[in-house]
């Protein structure tokens, strides 16, 4: 049972502490204790994650789990935290699925905590989904959502970008949300995300592209015909890497906008 005495003094204290969304994250925390502890929440675990969110450390990171797209993940040290525009990649890319037939192959590159080949193997059990990532601390966390959500048709393995795919596999589809951030904008940075999440997964060189034009052109070799690949990018980024998916060999190149209007995903098919 929860105890709303337990959220308005959460809420206060989070509030007097400086966080900005006191009110909603205090009922959050509550929320999600009184799931852990059914009997009732402890003052001091709920102190705790208090005392960890107002010294700035990501909400996320403090309660130990994100929704992403109808599953619940976890992220902790060592892993990027799924942003809600994220889900705009996983709804597109199901999207460019509806007519794969059972035993489709999909890649998610960079794949962090495995929200997106996760998020696409729970709606489409009948397609195999594989993530790579080449930070070992990223894939225990990965591991651990695959093992927590109870998917069968995804797996996951270590390697820098297509090193870590079998040789002579083919995919219908390949995602990747990549670093894209500039050096300049990391250092702009607010101090929840730099100060605590992986820099690895933010940054990338050659003013952030220098990821996204690594898989644009290796993926046509991966890519079987009619295959297609859905990029995550900067606001700023998206003529630079249409042209590049063209001189790649790719078609039907589109760029798509987020929730907030921004260009947010590149995209293009392997005719």
């Amino acid at each position: 049972m929860i105890d709303f005495s337990q959220i308005s003094y959460a809420c206060r204290r989070l509030s007097a502490g400086g966080v900005e969304n006191a009110d909603q994250e205090g009922r959050w925390m509550v929320e999600l204790l009184s799931r852990k502890f059914p009997g009732g929440v402890s003052p001091s675990s709920l102190d705790s994650w208090i005392d960890r969110r107002i010294s700035g450390e990501p909400f996320q990171y403090v309660v130990g789990s994100v929704e992403f797209y109808d599953l619940e993940l976890q992220v902790g040290p060592g892993v990027l935290i799924p942003r809600p525009e994220t889900e705009g990649l996983v709804e597109r890319a199901l999207e460019l699925l509806a007519g794969v037939s059972a035993g489709g192959r999909v890649l998610d590159l960079c794949t962090g905590s495995g929200a997106i080949p996760l998020a696409i193997a729970h709606a489409r059990p009948e397609l195999h989904c594989l993530g790579v990532d080449l930070s070992p601390e990223a894939l225990v966390w990965a591991q651990k959502n695959l093992a927590l959500t109870g998917i069968t048709n995804c797996e996951f393995r270590l390697g820098d970008l297509f090193g870590g795919v079998p040789a002579g596999m083919r995919f219908d589809l390949i995602t990747s949300n990549p670093p894209y951030v500039t050096p300049e904008e990391y250092r702009d940075l607010p101090s929840v995300v730099k100060d605590y999440e992986p820099r690895m997964a933010l940054e990338a060189a050659d003013e952030g592209l220098a990821l996204e034009k690594a898989i644009i052109a290796q993926a046509p070799q991966w890519l079987k015909r009619g295959g297609a690949l859905l990029l995550e990018m900067g606001e700023t980024q998206g003529a630079v890497l249409a042209d590049a998916l063209k001189e790649a060999g790719l078609s039907e190149v589109v760029i798509r906008k987020d929730l907030f209007g921004r260009d947010r995903n590149v995209e293009g098919r392997m005719l």
